[in-house]
C-alpha cells in the first residue's frame, strides 16, 4: 500500500515538471502560474460601497483608525473615511450577486487594465462595470499650486479635480507676480571714483501709496464651486495686503499670505481663494493694502446660490413694478423665526449692500439673495466716488491725479494710467478736497464708531440691555432718552430687575444734534444699548456701543456670558 501511494505521489511530480518543462519551451515564464492573491476580509461592504455619497465619520472625527479588517471587530469592516484615511465601522450586507459571498471572493470587474484619460480623474466600479470619476477628496495639506487658467490652488489635487469637473487639462506654471509702476525717478548720477552707499530706507520722493490695477467686481458662484479674488495692487515700497469679510457684529478676521481658515485661502501672492463655497461665504471681502506711504482698501462682494438660483432673475421687480423705495430705508429683519439664512439688505449709511443673518420672520422686504439684486433693487445712483479706491487701471499713459482716501480722511495722489479709472479721480488737489468727503455745502454726518467693538465694549459697560427708544428729548450738548427694556444682559450696579416694565431713563453726554453720536432715534427697532453709571444715572457717551439688535449678536453675547469671556480679558488685557 505505501508503495502504491509513493508510486502515485512521484507520478504527481513527473506530471508538474513535465507541464514546467513545456512551458519553458514554449517562452511562458513560471511566474505566471502565480495564483492571485487572496485578499481575506470580515464579511460584509462599506458604506461607501453601497451608496458613493455614504462615507462614514460625517462629523469629520475620523476615529480608531485601522489598515485592515483584522484590526477591527469581526461585525466590522476597514473603510474610507471623509479624512482620507480608514476607520472601523458597521458591515453593510446587500443581497446584490457579487457584493456578499465567502470571505475572499475576488470581484467580478477591476481596475487593473482600465485607464482614465481625463486629467483629476480616477477608476471606480459602479454597478459591476469599471467608471471613470472624478476625485471627490483631497489631502488636506496644503501646498499652493499655481495652474494654467491663472488661479491658485490649495494643492495639486484640487487643481486635478477642478479640471476633471470641467473636463479641461491644466497645467502646473511657476507663480509669478510682477508690480509695476512707472519709472518716474531721475536718471543716475555718473559714475564716481567713490562708491556711495545706498540709504537701507525708500526715499521720500520714490514713495508712492497703494493704488489698484483693477476695478474690484461681484462674483456670483453655484455652492460647492472655487473662487478666488485677487488685489491687484501697485505702489512704493511694495504694499502689504491682508484680506477680511466684513461681518455684522464688527469681529472681523484679518487673514494674511500663507494664511488658512477654514474653505478660506490666502496664497502666498496675497490671492483669497475660496474653495467649495457655501452660503454663509457670502458677504463683503475687503483687501487692505498698505505701505509707509498710504493705505488703499478695495470690497470685493461674492454671492452663493443653491443650484436652481443660478439663474435667478432680480428681485427688484417681482411682478413688473418697481421696488418700494421705502423698504431699502428699513433696517435689516434679524429677529429668530426659524431657519437662519445669509441674505443680503441695502445699507442706506453706506450706501451699499451687506450680508445678514435672516431669520425669515418678513417684516420688511429689505432682503435679497444675490448682492446683484440688492443693489438693483435700492441703488438709486452709483456708489459715492470718494469711497471708491484709487484705481492706477491697466494702461500705462501715466499722469499724477488725486483720491480721496476714506481711512486717512485726505487727497492724496496717486499714478493713474489713463483708463478704466472710476469716480474717485481729480486733477488736483483742491478739486478732491472740493469734492470728498462730501461736496461742500451738502455736509452729511458721518457713521458713528464706538470704542470698542462688540465683546469688549461689553466687558467694559456697567449695563447692557436690549431695548427700544420710546421718547428723546434734546438738551444743548446733552440729551435724554427712555427706553422700553426687553431684557437685561448686564447690570452691575443700578438693580435693573427691580425696574419692571418702568423705561429706562438714559443720558446722552456730549452729543452734537446736527450729527449725533450715538445714533439713537425714536424707533420700533430693537437696540442693543451699553453705557456706564454715574452717580446711580445710566450714561451714553459719543463712542458707546449702541446699536441694532440681530439674533446672532445677542447669541454672541450670551455666549461671552456663559464662557465667563470679560473674566479672562479682565486678567489678561486690564480690563476694569
Amino acid at each position: 500500500m505505501w508503495a502504491l501511494r509513493c508510486h502515485r505521489f512521484w507520478s504527481r511530480w513527473e506530471q508538474v515538471a513535465a507541464l514546467l518543462l513545456l512551458l519553458l519551451l514554449l517562452g511562458v515564464p513560471p511566474r505566471s502560474l502565480a495564483l492571485p492573491p487572496i485578499r481575506y476580509s470580515h464579511a460584509g461592504i462599506c458604506p461607501n460601497d453601497m451608496n458613493p455619497n455614504l462615507w462614514v465619520d460625517a462629523q469629520s472625527t475620523c476615529r480608531r483608525e485601522c489598515e485592515t479588517d483584522q484590526e477591527c471587530e469581526t461585525y466590522e469592516k476597514c473603510c474610507p473615511n471623509v479624512c482620507g484615511t480608514k476607520s472601523c465601522v458597521a458591515a453593510r450586507y446587500m443581497d446584490v450577486k457579487g457584493k456578499k459571498g465567502p470571505v475572499g471572493m475576488p470581484k467580478e470587474a477591476t481596475c487593473d487594465h482600465f485607464m482614465c484619460l481625463q486629467q483629476g480623474s480616477e477608476c471606480d466600479i459602479w454597478d459591476g462595470q469599471p467608471v471613470c470619476k472624478c476625485k471627490d477628496r483631497c489631502e488636506k495639506e496644503p501646498s499652493f499650486t499655481c495652474a494654467s487658467d491663472g488661479l491658485t490652488y490649495y494643492n495639486r489635487c484640487y487643481m486635478d479635480a477642478e479640471a476633471c469637473s470641467k473636463g479641461i487639462t491644466l497645467a502646473v506654471v511657476t507663480c509669478r507676480y510682477h508690480f509695476t509702476w512707472p519709472n518716474t525717478s531721475p536718471p543716475p548720477p555718473e559714475t564716481t571714483m567713490h562708491p556711495t552707499t545706498a540709504s537701507p530706507e525708500t526715499p521720500e520722493l520714490d514713495m508712492a501709496a497703494p493704488a489698484l490695477l483693477n476695478n474690484p467686481v461681484h462674483q456670483s458662484v453655484t455652492m460647492g464651486e472655487t473662487v478666488s479674488f485677487l488685489c491687484d495692487v501697485v505702489g512704493r515700497p511694495r504694499p502689504e495686503i491682508t484680506w477680511e469679510k466684513q461681518l455684522e457684529d464688527g469681529e472681523n478676521v484679518v487673514m494674511r499670505p500663507n494664511h488658512v481658515r477654514g474653505n478660506v485661502v490666502v496664497t502666498n501672492i496675497a490671492q483669497l481663494v475660496i474653495y467649495n463655497a457655501q452660503l454663509q461665504d457670502a458677504g463683503i471681502y475687503t483687501c487692505t493694502a498698505r505701505n509707509v506711504a498710504g493705505v488703499l482698501r478695495a470690497d470685493f462682494p461674492l454671492s452663493v446660490v443653491r443650484g436652481h438660483q443660478a439663474a435667478a432673475t432680480s428681485e427688484s421687480s417681482p411682478n413688473g413694478t418697481a421696488f418700494p423705495a421705502a423698504e431699502c430705508l428699513k433696517p435689516p429683519d434679524s429677529e429668530d423665526c426659524g431657519e437662519e439664512q445669509t441674505r443680503w439688505h441695502f445699507d442706506a449709511q453706506a450706501n451699499n449692500c451687506l450680508t445678514f443673518t435672516f431669520g425669515h420672520c418678513h417684516r420688511n422686504l429689505n432682503h435679497f439673495e444675490t448682492y446683484e439684486a440688492c443693489m438693483l433693487a435700492c441703488m438709486s445712483g452709483p456708489l459715492a466716488a470718494c469711497s471708491l479706491p484709487a484705481l492706477q487701471g491697466p494702461c500705462k499713459a501715466y499722469a499724477p491725479r488725486w483720491a480721496y482716501n476714506s481711512q486717512t480722511g485726505q487727497c492724496q495722489s496717486f499714478v493713474y494710467g489713463g483708463c478704466e479709472g472710476n469716480g474717485n479721480n481729480f486733477e488736483s488737489r483742491e478739486a478732491c478736497e472740493e469734492s470728498c468727503p462730501f461736496p461742500r455745502g451738502n455736509q452729511r454726518c458721518r457713521a458713528c464708531k464706538p470704542r470698542q467693538k462688540l465683546v469688549t465694549s461689553f466687558c467694559r459697560s456697567d449695563f447692557v440691555i436690549l431695548g427700544r427708544v420710546s421718547e428723546l428729548t434734546e438738551e444743548p450738548d446733552s440729551g435724554r432718552a427712555l427706553v422700553t427694556v426687553d431684557e437685561v444682559l448686564k447690570d452691575e450696579k443700578m438693580g435693573l430687575k427691580f425696574l419692571g416694565r418702568e423705561p429706562l431713563e438714559v443720558t446722552l453726554l456730549h452729543v452734537d444734534w446736527a450729527c449725533p453720536c450715538p445714533n439713537v432715534t425714536v424707533s420700533e427697532t430693537p437696540l442693543i444699548i451699553m453705557g456706564e453709571v454715574d452717580g446711580g444715572m445710566a450714561v451714553l457717551h459719543p463712542d458707546s456701543f449702541v446699536g441694532a439688535s440681530s439674533a446672532r449678536r445677542v447669541r454672541k453675547l450670551r455666549e461671552v456670558m456663559h464662557k465667563k469671556t470679560c473674566d479672562v480679558l479682565k486678567e489678561f488685557l486690564g480690563l476694569h
